[in-house]
């Protein structure tokens, strides 16, 4: 066996990557002659030692997950979420009458490269492991990244002896349902953001699915999020899991909330996002793991839509909107304050490689009379129920390009 065989299988325990491995030989080769190498007996015993102790040093410090509990594989690449093509469905009733149709997007993913993960988000990955128990079920946040505008995505287990009753996992997309009539049987997590003492602060839209594998009594799930407001007062990610009863009276439906608990974890760490510039006061900023879009100041516009592309310097395209063909390549969208709109991916990408970014679409709002667009939150009377008198409609053709 070689030296080099004998490191390599000293190492295994410790699960190190090619990455890890290649850094922990080159820092031997420059400290030790090929004739120190090739000792043997208690030198060579003390070399696999070292090499073993430096590759624990690199896995705690560069990356502490991801490569060794699969979670961006998980987040990113899960068989229960692989490309699908657009699909316009139709839904009739027992007598063949349709009551409902409706086109659904198509999606695409991509695979997932462990090295380029550490080389994005690695340092910046959280393995959180804090658990919590609610009645039965013991819930377990496991991995997070978040990027600095607040979207990002995290991983926690729920374990269950009793098999999660009045629980349903789909295989087809792996979207956790619940059925609503089984007593005391649901359990609902509730992703906020709080401050240093662990009081909600603001809340978020969020996004989840069962990853595939887990067993009867234990099941993964990822949860993507995004943000409706700034991070300015956030010092925590707090994650609650509630077990509620629902019941309908006199055709109203009541929740009661029949134990709750949950965890929470300081938002010590924030991926880098990478600013852009647009025409008329729009800007960007781009991520490895989210687009947020901000309209210019003293925004006129109540809602806006947008078709979103990435172009990368390779000539490749990151589809996150399209209306044709349909492709909806986004995890989570929400609108932010000041009428941002933040996107969380389906992918890692690097924004060293985002050449620049189109949105294209329609806005609405107000004018006045002269044809002078009004900021939306000035169109409004003082108790926001009606309108200003004087203002009529705006719509607008958006046609966006974001650059660096």
């Amino acid at each position: 066996m070689t030296e080099r065989e004998r490191i390599q299988r000293a190492l295994e325990p410790l699960h190190a990557s090619d990455r890890t491995l290649e850094e922990v030989f080159g820092m031997i080769d420059r400290e030790k002659t090929v004739k120190h190498m090739k000792r043997t007996g208690r030198n060579t015993l003390r070399t696999i030692l070292i090499a073993a102790a430096v590759a624990a040093a690199l896995t705690v410090s560069a990356y502490a997950i991801g490569e060794y509990t699969g979670f961006f594989e998980t987040v990113f690449g899960d068989e229960n979420i692989a490309s699908w093509d657009a699909e316009h469905v139709i839904l009739t009733d027992s007598e063949g009458n349709v009551w409902k149709e409706y086109d659904a997007p198509g999606q695409e993913r991509v695979a997932v490269d462990p090295d380029q993960a550490q080389e994005l988000v690695g340092d910046e990955t959280v393995n959180v492991s804090q658990s919590v128990t609610v009645q039965d079920v013991t819930f377990t946040v496991e991995d997070f990244v978040m990027d600095e505008n607040g979207m990002g995505v995290l991983t926690y287990t729920m374990e269950d002896p009793n098999g999660f009753p009045g629980m349903e996992f789909t295989d087809e997309s792996g979207i956790l349902t619940q059925e609503p009539d089984l007593v005391g049987s649901q359990r609902v997590p509730n992703l906020t953001f709080a401050d240093e003492d662990g009081k909600d602060i603001l809340f978020l839209d969020s996004y989840d699915f069962v990853a595939a594998g887990g067993t009867d009594t234990k099941k993964t799930v990822v949860r993507y999020f995004a943000p409706f407001e700034g991070l300015e007062e956030a010092a925590n990610l707090k994650l609650t899991f509630a077990v509620v009863k629902e019941h309908d009276q006199d055709a109203t439906l009541f929740t009661d909330v029949v134990d709750q608990g949950g965890v929470i974890f300081p938002l010590s760490q924030a991926v880098a996002a990478t600013p852009l510039s647009g025409p008329g006061g729009w800007s960007a900023s781009v991520s490895p793991v989210g687009l947020k879009i901000t309209p210019p100041e003293g925004n006129p516009y109540g809602d806006y839509s947008l078709d979103v592309v990435i172009h990368m310097a390779d000539g490749t395209d990151y589809v996150l909107k399209q209306s044709e063909p349909y492709l909806y390549n986004i995890t989570v969208e929400c609108r932010g304050e000041d009428g941002a709109t933040n996107y969380t991916f389906n992918r890692l990408i690097d924004p060293a490689q985002v050449e620049s970014v189109t949105a294209v679409g329609h806005g609405s709002g107000f004018q006045d009379e002269s044809g002078q667009p009004v900021p939306w939150e000035e169109a409004w009377s003082d108790d926001g129920n009606s309108l200003q008198e004087g203002l009529s409609e705006l719509q607008d053709e958006l046609d966006l390009t974001f650059t660096k």
